[in-house]
């Protein structure tokens, strides 16, 4: 049964926890956490009056960010995003692109915007859940994007699907293009480590 598009670019998806690296990063990038930096992990954090909790329902009690991005830790991200504040945060989302369209070179892109303070889907607890990918949508394509910024030493590069055209006999290459850098390379690098930890 063909599809009439390609779902990797064409359809949107709720990320869930791969959207906690985004998070990480833009926090190690602002300055507001270190790897080393402790919070108390007690199975639930408060955000606009919602009690946000861990995926096992479980709580670790003191954990360094490490441990937070091992162990997959809701409460923790949700720490993490309400200590950036929500001006931060959703700075950084629309530096990696949540909520735009990428321009790969093939139609029928899907996209979803990225609701922020001041619209009216938009909700304080909202902070909370988008940190670990709740509430937000992305395209498979738009998440490889924001995530190769990690491993691509801060950049984020622009998708191909096409690597050359061949015109008036001549091949001409689909050169790479820098879309933005989101994060630090030295932050890239911390977060790599970090994951690579987790592991």
């Amino acid at each position: 049964n063909e599809l009439p598009f390609n779902r990797a670019v064409g359809t949107t998806y709720e990320p869930g926890s791969v959207f906690k690296v985004l998070t990480m990063a833009a926090a190690l990038d602002a300055g507001v956490v270190t790897p080393e930096t402790t919070m108390l992990d007690t199975g639930y954090f408060m955000i606009g009056g919602v009690a946000i909790r861990n995926w096992d329902r479980g709580a670790r009690g003191p954990v360094d960010m490490t441990s937070c991005m091992r162990y997959s830790l809701n409460v923790c991200l949700a720490w993490i995003a309400n200590e950036m504040g929500p001006t931060r945060f959703y700075e950084y989302m629309h530096r990696f692109g949540i909520g735009q369209s990428t321009r790969i070179d093939l139609s029928g892109e899907g996209n979803f915007p990225l609701a922020t303070p001041g619209d009216a889907n938009w909700y304080e607890v909202n902070l909370g859940t988008n940190s670990f990918g709740q509430g937000v949508a992305v395209t498979p394509i738009q998440m490889l994007t924001a995530i190769n910024a990690v491993a691509n030493h801060g950049k984020m590069v622009a998708p191909h699907l096409v690597r050359s055209v061949i015109q008036d006999g001549e091949e001409r290459h689909t050169q790479p293009s820098v879309i933005g850098t989101p994060i630090s390379a030295q932050t890239a690098e911390t977060l790599s480590e970090m994951l690579a930890i987790s592991i």
